[in-house]
């Protein structure tokens, strides 16, 4: 909570060189919100004409979600046992979450991927803070695909769902 008032920003590291994604501004915000809406509204429509709004989601999708339903099924078991009810209720809560907002089909789930991935390279273009020749060098091909990034940019991402910066999002 303290980071997201103080508006810190999220230090990374690559090869002993640091580096910033900074917090961003209403205004940017704004922007950001615009690109992960466009990319989201043009990649389903995209992949809806390609036919494929009536295909399930991938297998690993699939993998993934029931993975975490199990876990959290375990925890509301677990809960129960144990007599805590407000862990039961936020499991039950967390189960009927994780249905709601799962894609529904192989174009949701590509198009949701497609914003992430824009979302990223807007955030990395925008909020970087240091040597940007060095990140690129360092980074090189794909800054969206080295370890470190993707970390700061998921810590990020919590940063900016968190109250007060909660904007809400589609993703």
């Amino acid at each position: 909570m303290e980071q997201v008032r103080a508006g810190l920003p999220v230090p990374f590291e690559i090869a002993g060189v640091a580096f910033a994604l900074r917090q961003p501004r209403p205004a940017e915000r704004d922007r950001l919100n615009a690109v992960e809406t466009l990319a989201y509204d043009q990649t389903l429509a995209s992949y809806r004409a390609a036919g494929l709004g009536a295909e399930p989601v991938s297998d690993s999708s699939m993998a993934v979600r029931c993975a975490m339903l199990e876990a959290l099924e375990q925890d509301y078991q677990d809960a129960n046992a144990a007599n805590d009810g407000p862990a039961a209720r936020q499991a039950a809560q967390d189960m009927q979450d994780i249905e709601a907002n799962w894609p529904n089909s192989l174009a949701e789930e590509r198009a949701r991927e497609a914003t992430r991935r824009a979302s990223g390279r807007w955030i990395v273009d925008n909020m970087l803070d240091g040597d940007r020749a060095e990140f690129a060098r360092l980074t090189a091909p794909e800054p969206l695909n080295h370890t470190a990034v993707i970390e700061a940019l998921d810590a990020l991402r919590r940063l900016m769902t968190f109250d007060p910066n909660s904007a809400g999002r589609r993703q």
